[in-house]
């Protein structure tokens, strides 16, 4: 390990050990975040906050330090010694530091994860420590970010291999069941919340299994047909999610749907598909691998949703959809929105006019909850069964949701943001009494590619009439926003606009705020002591 086993060689061993574990960590969950996924961490490094990452402590400041240490005129072996027990050290010291400020971050652990880890450590151990050259040591502090990163590529082809041997044993799986009935759901926004909502619905009348929480990959389905029990199974419902065209397709490959609703399109993850066609080309994988005795339900309201269902094999299409100029299957119609935080709304679908009422927020959940009902109609569950199962409806675990933190009320909007959905939250903000302060923290909406300007300066005209503050908290958009928020400055309620940050200081912006009576909207992803502090808390 060293040349000698003594106690300082053993303190510096100790140290370098924390310091190479907690950087690991911290560089796997950047990984995680963007799902291992190249194309996904190119486009985080083309953000300001991508950039800015670059200038951080763990790479700018080690830089300078390692080049002083290799061009100051250090003889003693001792002196060197010293100069790295006292780098490791105040390296050390800084990570504990942020783990007590609660802005250490790390990964799920999961065994992928893991293992990146241990091999990253184990890497660095045998070419740094083992080699005895203490000039190899002090190059890894800097080349850190790029081992696990050559690592995740590694792992990515060996992982390949083994992902094509699980989607095909869940494809022979599922294939033996000749008598379920596969449901897909996809969309660039709220296909979470209609599987959700489907599932209850066709409860009513069978049994269900539906993909769990954000599983939407090809793996991530493939994965959960071999663990589950299908015996039991009257409907699969699986919602399926893509990042490039063709990710759809293997997904359908896998459970062969006979019924696909496609609930919206726009620019999401634009910056990965590189243009809307290519998004649209992907989210019809779904419709086109609809038999031809199937159901297609799609949104009547959105142009790409709807100009090419005339292509389509599947004989049966219906859509949804406000407006009646879009002559939809299926109109809905009179939404009204309760105090209670419940949504009240009619349709016209086969046999005339139905209404519906739902404990649920906001006025946009009549077109999650539509096109399930749609489809149990299909599937033949009576109209009574449909209201009451409409009546008791939950949302899923990640969906929009109100709660108290202190005598502040949170709407807690942190799983996901798109422009449509950055609206929807704008307006429940906005059925809450004018008396009280309105405050917006977001990071923005992330991967619009060249919409991105486009869309925040919309979502910044619209938090100008509705919120009394915003709170922006990465660098990446403020620009995009302020040009929005500029066109309506000093006409409409928004008094203030800040930038922060700092997780820490943005945790203490928020406990203090927690003494009044406000209301807080949190869009999109926070910093994770944020959100643990507030769900300790609520």
């Amino acid at each position: 390990m060293f040349a000698l086993l003594n106690p300082f060689n053993i303190v510096i061993f100790g140290l370098w050990s924390i310091s190479a574990i907690l950087d690991y960590v911290e560089f796997c969950h950047i990984w995680q975040l963007k799902e291992y996924r190249i194309d996904r961490m190119r486009d985080f490094f083309s953000t300001k906050q991508g950039q800015s990452w670059w200038l951080n402590y763990f790479l700018l400041i080690r830089i300078f330090l390692v080049f002083l240490v290799y061009f100051w005129p250090i003889n003693e072996i001792v002196h060197l010694k010293l100069g790295i027990l006292a780098w490791f050290t105040v390296d050390v010291l800084y990570h504990v530091s942020r783990l007590l400020r609660r802005s250490l971050r790390y990964p799920n652990p999961t065994v992928k994860a893991v293992l990146l880890i241990i091999s990253a450590f184990l890497f660095e151990f045998n070419l740094a420590i083992l080699s005895r050259d203490w000039n190899v040591v002090f190059f890894f502090l800097i080349a850190r970010f790029f081992v696990i990163s050559f690592l995740v590529l590694v792992l990515n082809q060996i992982t390949h291999r083994i992902k094509e041997w699980i989607i095909w044993r869940a494809t022979k799986k599922i294939a033996t069941y000749q008598k379920l009935i596969v449901i897909g759901i996809t969309g660039s926004y709220g296909k979470s919340s209609v599987k959700e909502y489907l599932s209850q619905i066709l409860a009513e009348k069978y049994r269900i299994l539906k993909t769990p929480g954000n599983t939407n990959t090809d793996i991530g389905v493939a994965k959960f047909i071999l663990r589950s029990d299908l015996d039991s199974v009257d409907i699969f419902v699986v919602e399926m999610g893509a990042y490039q065209i063709g990710e759809i397709k293997k997904i359908c490959g896998i459970v062969k749907p006979k019924i696909g609703i496609l609930t919206a399109i726009i620019e999401q993850h634009l910056s990965l598909f590189g243009s809307i066609e290519n998004i649209q080309e992907a989210k019809y994988e779904l419709l086109r691998a609809i038999p031809r005795d199937g159901l297609v339900i799609t949104n009547a309201d959105n142009i790409f949703c709807s100009e090419l269902l005339p292509n389509l094999d599947c004989e049966r299409k219906e859509t949804f959809g406000e407006d009646i100029k879009n002559m939809p299957d299926c109109l809905i119609s009179d939404i009204k929105t309760k105090a209670e935080f419940a949504v009240e709304w009619n349709i016209d679908y086969q046999e005339g006019t139905l209404s519906f009422s739902a404990p649920l927020l906001g006025a946009h959940q009549a077109n999650n909850i539509t096109p399930a009902i749609m489809v149990a109609r299909y599937l033949g569950v009576s109209v009574n069964q449909i209201t009451h199962a409409v009546s008791h409806l939950r949302p899923g675990e990640k969906a929009l949701s109100v709660y108290q933190y202190g005598r502040a009320t949170i709407i807690d909007d942190t799983y996901n943001s798109n422009p449509v959905g950055f609206k929807a939250s704008l307006s429940i903000l906005t059925s809450f009494p004018s008396t009280l302060p309105r405050i917006v923290i977001t990071r923005g909406m992330l991967e619009l590619g060249e919409k991105t300007r486009e869309y925040h300066e919309q979502i910044g005209e619209e938090i100008s009439f509705s919120a009394d503050e915003l709170i922006i908290i990465t660098p990446d958009f403020v620009e995009d926003f302020m040009a929005g928020i500029s066109a309506l400055k000093d006409k409409y309620r928004l008094k203030d606009v800040k930038t922060i940050f700092s997780a820490v200081e943005l945790l203490e912006y928020i406990k203090n705020r927690s003494h009044e009576p406000v209301i807080i909207l949190l869009e999109n992803r926070m910093p994770l002591n944020v959100y643990q502090e507030i769900k300790k808390n609520i």
